[in-house]
């Protein structure tokens, strides 16, 4: 059997889209992801469907799985064939023990490669507005896992006359400690200091004072992990160069509920401004071949072929190809339900005569209503979540109609445990929902902002007791400008 192949990855500090191109290939292709606990989750939905999922999550004094036994999964699943992603938060060769990894995969004959990540001993500081050097006052750096404090690793008659910028990784446990025998090795009680706590995330907050400060325990009680204890004049700028705190959405984790094919456009968005984005899609995408084999050879017969969505227009044409279906042979006009699906239609070659203005399936049947003559046959290409109420509405019209549920999204339980920290949760359509409270239950809505697209998801979640504001505009550009709105009022 051929054995496959290790990648040690890094992850980056949290942001998602702080992960290397090469990372997120890796991820892409793994068989297995063996993955720590600081990793952003939302990774591992990019993955494929049947991959496999490993936890080894490390909390301070607590290991799920031990180094050994995290070395072990490593190979065993190699020799088996498989192509292993381990996955590491920040970069596996700063305090992250990927090189012991890779020195026994090496001692075993497993083939493996290291992709680097962003560190969070660089990128907090980035984040919290703080530069690790500064022209003409901190031209160099230095960085310690705070991690011990022992004598004997780190020496800090040294360390405490050491110029330029100092960083500690993870050091909440120990943070007084560090700052005590700083000063007491010569570091001055009044240099600024700052603890930047889950950097990159909705939740980031920094803590600026003096060495002193911390040494005596003032902030004892504001102290959390992850966490990055810095030291140096460089602190001061954090008033002009804190961006990321700025941002309309920062401190908002916002939970988007659609399937990876078509939530990167919405993310990227609310990433740009300062949102913390949560994939709380709990649905896979499945294709109906047989659906689609229906209508193979008579696709000439129909005036008109509306469709509702991207994975729609994705899934069906998609198949044609595989099947070596023609296209040209299709003569009639294209509707479609949204910009966004019109646009899909467009990429591959076809005019788009009917947009809604109103991005739904009400919004097409009044346009049929009133533009389309009665005789036009039709075939609608849907999910087949959607049931039956596209066709029916314009069968009552007087249309001749088919319909092919082209693909269909099925439930898949894996939850993402930071979905029940959100603040905000988007629902765009109402097969999603019922996934997400089959998966996660109704109660982590309570209290919660909901935001629903179209008057059909908005009444599903109605019935459910849940009370939502509905986007004037079915886009994601529509979603981001309700979500801005409903944070500024204070909803």
């Amino acid at each position: 059997m051929k054995v496959g192949k290790v990648y040690i990855v890094g992850a980056g500090p949290y942001m998602e889209d702080l992960i290397t191109v090469k990372g997120l290939n890796a991820i892409k292709a793994a068989d297995v992801i063996i993955y720590d606990r600081l990793i952003n989750k939302n990774l591992l939905k990019l993955a494929k469907d049947d991959a496999i999922y490993i936890y080894c999550g490390k909390e301070p004094k607590k290991h799920v799985l031990s180094q050994d036994r995290i070395i072990n999964l490593m190979i065993e699943y190699a020799k088996k064939g498989f192509n292993v992603v381990r996955l590491k938060g920040g970069d596996p060769y700063i305090f992250g023990r990927g090189a012991e990894e890779a020195e026994k995969l090496f001692e075993n004959n497993i083939p493996f490669e290291i992709i680097p990540g962003v560190s969070s001993f660089y990128s907090a500081l980035t984040f919290a507005g703080i530069p690790i050097t500064y022209r003409k006052l901190a031209r160099e750096f230095h960085v310690f896992t705070g991690h011990t404090c022992d004598d004997e690793e780190l020496n800090w008659n040294i360390i405490s006359k050491l110029d330029g910028t100092l960083i500690f990784l993870m050091s909440a446990e120990n943070i007084e400690s560090i700052s005590q025998k700083l000063i007491l090795h010569g570091k001055q009680p009044k240099t600024l200091a700052a603890a930047v706590i889950n950097a990159t995330t909705g939740r980031q907050k920094v803590i600026s004072g003096y060495l002193e400060d911390f040494a005596t325990g003032k902030f004892k009680n504001q102290i959390a992990s992850p966490m990055v204890f810095v030291i140096g004049e460089v602190i001061k700028f954090r008033n002009k160069l804190s961006f990321y705190e700025n941002l309309p959405l920062f401190g908002k984790r916002i939970c988007i509920t659609r399937p990876k094919s078509v939530s990167r456009n919405i993310k990227s968005l609310l990433f740009s401004l300062g949102a913390d984005v949560v994939d709380g899609c709990c649905s896979k995408l499945v294709l109906h071949r047989e659906e689609i084999d229906k209508v193979l050879n008579s696709l000439q017969e129909y005036d008109i072929l509306v469709f509702t969505s991207v994975n729609g227009v994705d899934s069906f044409f998609d198949y044609l190809i595989e099947k070596n279906i023609d296209v040209r042979n299709i003569k009639g006009d294209f509707a479609a339900i949204g910009k966004k699906t019109a646009l899909s239609l467009q990429k591959r070659g076809f005019r788009v005569k009917y947009i809604p203005d109103e991005h739904s399936s009400d919004g097409l049947i009044k346009i049929f209503e009133n533009e389309v003559d009665k005789s036009k046959k039709i075939l609608t290409v849907q999910s087949k979540n959607a049931g039956d109420y596209l066709k029916n509405s314009l069968e009552s019209l007087g249309f001749e109609v088919d319909a092919v549920f082209a693909y269909s999204m099925e439930f898949t339980k894996n939850p993402n445990d930071t979905v029940y920290d959100s603040d905000i949760f988007v629902f765009t359509s109402s097969g999603m929902f019922r996934h997400f409270i089959e998966c996660y239950g109704i109660e982590v809505l309570s209290n919660k902002i909901v935001i629903s697209i179209g008057e059909h998801t908005q009444k599903t979640l109605e019935s459910f007791g849940i009370k939502s504001i509905t986007c004037d505009e079915a886009t994601d550009e529509g979603i981001v400008n309700k979500i801005l709105e409903v944070v500024k009022d204070g909803v």
